[in-house]
């Protein structure tokens, strides 16, 4: 049974009992609500507008359980170079071998399946090839960790494989040129001048002095010794 718990998101929402795991296993299909992101993704530049989707399946083996999912979100974050919001899909598996902590008390093995009443053991029947090839794997492909004993809460475990899953250089296009300057402002036009005032400037213009006029270079003379000089040659 999936224990989910209503907002504020300081509790853990994705947290499955034990001892409701049994042989068969557990399917799971719940919702990533947007207020469990924005709690779990802060601190971060990550921003989600929509809920996203968690589907896996939990399997015991003794008290080990083994679990295989995945994580489906869209979320947003500003491009590295133009920072405009950008748009990060998030679609990713989970696979995660959870033992249980030492000295953590351990729920019940799963119980065998009952006879059909006359005295013998049911038969063994194969399960289909297909929900074999899609939930059995080896614990050397998953994440070891460890459980309470009682409780296996998934919450830590999504955030992870959505925070590994965010590209360390997000762009919002390849051929984003970044920051662009800033256009240059028009220059201010000239105030407008009341038609009636335009005696007045001409007036003001005939009472300005003159601009003085520029100095001229002294004349240049020429001593005795050169004009004897130039009259020689």
């Amino acid at each position: 049974m999936l224990l989910y718990a209503a907002l504020p998101t300081a509790m853990a929402i994705f947290s499955v009992s034990a001892h409701d795991i049994d042989a068969a296993g557990l399917a799971l299909d719940a919702e990533v609500p947007v207020a469990w992101l924005v709690e779990e993704l802060a601190g971060t530049e990550l921003s989600a507008a929509a809920a996203g989707r968690l589907s896996a399946r939990l399997s015991r083996t003794g008290h080990d359980v083994v679990v295989r999912g995945r994580v489906k979100v869209d979320l947003s974050v500003p491009c590295a170079r133009c920072l405009e919001p950008t748009a990060v899909p998030i679609d990713t598996e989970i696979a995660l071998f959870l033992r249980p902590a030492p000295g953590a008390a351990h729920a019940g093995a799963p119980a065998a399946p009952r006879s059909a009443g006359n005295g013998k053991a049911p038969a063994k029947t194969k399960k289909p090839a297909k929900e074999e090839d899609e939930y059995e794997f080896s614990t050397g492909e998953a994440d070891e960790d460890t459980y309470d004993g009682e409780t296996v809460v998934l919450d830590p475990f999504v955030r992870e494989a959505i925070l590994l899953e965010v590209p360390n250089f997000p762009l919002c296009s390849e051929g984003c040129p970044g920051i662009r300057p800033a256009a240059a402002e028009p220059p201010e036009p000239a105030p407008r001048i009341d038609p009636r005032l335009a005696p007045l400037s001409a007036l003001r213009r005939r009472l300005e002095p003159a601009p003085a006029a520029p100095a001229r270079p002294p004349a240049r003379t020429t001593s005795k010794k050169q004009k004897q000089k130039k009259t020689k040659e």
